[in-house]
């Protein structure tokens, strides 16, 4: 049986956009160690009856109703992303955002890309440690995937 092959933390990074046009620029936050990416799904289920025998129990049927993405994560805040962090949890509003996979097309390599909010922010810090962060991201509707070139 082959072994196998692993992706490293560093090949994939969140980036944020600058917001900037024509050219919009995206930067990973320095200090982010750690990052998970979730799909949400609404459901509904029905109760689905045996019509031959009305008294055995009934199958659930489940039907997708919508869908989430969302990134969230945490590390070191670093003071190079203090800036960033501090200005889109006090303002608000819409970034772009990228969660980046640096591999080729052939291993998944690309980018999820679209405008999301932080839903989510919290600093916290202790006597004898450095200060750190958490967050969540959360996409506005559907992101977008781009196959790396």
């Amino acid at each position: 049986m082959a072994q196998a092959v692993s992706i490293k933390f560093g090949l994939i990074a969140l980036m944020l956009g600058d917001g900037a046009t024509p050219t919009e620029v995206f930067e990973a936050p320095c200090g982010v160690t750690s990052l998970t990416v979730t799909t949400n799904v609404e459901t509904n289920t029905t109760n689905i009856p045996d019509c031959e025998d009305p008294d055995l129990a009934s199958w659930l049927a489940i039907d997708e109703i919508s869908r989430q993405k969302q990134v969230s994560g945490g590390g070191l805040l670093a003071q190079a992303s203090a800036d960033t962090w501090n200005e889109w949890d006090l303002a608000g509003g819409y970034k772009n955002v990228r969660v980046y996979t640096n591999l080729s097309a052939a291993n998944g390599g690309g980018y999820l890309v679209g405008p999301a909010l932080l839903t989510a922010y919290e600093q916290s810090g202790e006597r004898g440690q450095r200060w750190q962060n958490s967050f969540t991201i959360t996409f506005d509707g559907k992101p977008t995937w781009v196959p790396a070139v």
